[in-house]
Formats: C-alpha cells, sequence, structure tokens
C-alpha cells in the first residue's frame, strides 16, 4: 500500500511540474491543443497598446491588421487620420518560438517577442514593457 501512494504521489508530481513548463508565453495560455503556427494564421485587428506607464490607447476596429499565413508570408495594413500605408515580406517564429522574426524586402528584420498566444488573441510585449493586443477578425 505505501508503494502504491508513493507512485501515485510521484506522478501527481511529475503532472505538476510538466502542466507548469508548458506554458511558452508569459500572459499564456499554460497549454494548447492547437500548434503555435496555426494559432498563429490569420488576420488580426489591432485593438488596444497598453503602456507601462499605464496609459491606454484603444483602436476602432479594421483601421490596422496583421494577416499571417501559415505559408511565411505576412501583410499588415495601417489607416491613420484618413491615410492608408501597407508592407508585406516573410515571418518565421524565432529559435524558442517565443518571438516573430519578420523580414521586408529581404532584408529588414524585425523581432517582435509574443506575450501571449491563443486563437483569439496576440499580444506583443516590447522591451520597454508596452503590450500590443490584437484579436482575431
Amino acid at each position: 500500500m505505501k508503494k502504491m501512494i508513493n507512485r501515485s504521489l510521484f506522478l501527481l508530481v511529475g503532472l505538476a511540474f510538466v502542466f507548469a513548463s508548458c506554458g511558452k508565453y508569459e500572459g499564456g495560455p499554460g497549454l494548447s491543443l492547437l500548434t503555435k503556427k496555426a494559432r498563429l494564421s490569420g488576420t488580426w485587428d489591432v485593438s488596444s497598446i497598453e503602456y507601462a506607464n499605464g496609459d491606454v490607447i484603444t483602436f476602432e476596429p479594421n483601421t490596422s491588421s496583421l494577416t499571417y499565413e501559415k505559408d511565411g508570408s505576412y501583410m499588415v495594413s495601417i489607416t491613420v487620420f484618413g491615410f492608408s500605408s501597407s508592407d508585406s515580406g516573410t515571418w518565421e517564429f524565432n529559435s524558442e518560438k517565443t518571438a516573430i522574426v519578420s523580414t521586408t524586402d529581404g532584408s529588414t528584420n524585425t523581432t517582435d517577442p509574443i506575450y501571449r498566444l491563443t486563437s483569439e488573441e496576440l499580444w506583443f510585449k516590447d522591451a520597454d514593457g508596452d503590450i500590443t493586443k490584437y484579436t482575431k477578425k
């Protein structure tokens, strides 16, 4: 009986360790059945920027969007004060899959650290602690 209790306790501790270490991103989720690429693929609307100092800017829907394709291409579209701009290129995860590395025109690289990635939310957190939040269209 004592061996059975010890094995059960060992199994529970092991499972707790595995599930606690599953979360790749600081903002979650802890566990997902979808791959990171599947969660990222699609079109995202910027919803808000939360600055580290507590200020928040919210955006009207369809003013700025990002589209990540499974084939590794991306497109960004921004409309501000009636002016529109767009850009495109390729994307990939960094080796740890904790950031997205975007390449424009084959030479300009941008690295965006992922704070949260679910099937409906994509949040980037920059070095200043500012969080840009996107929701899936």
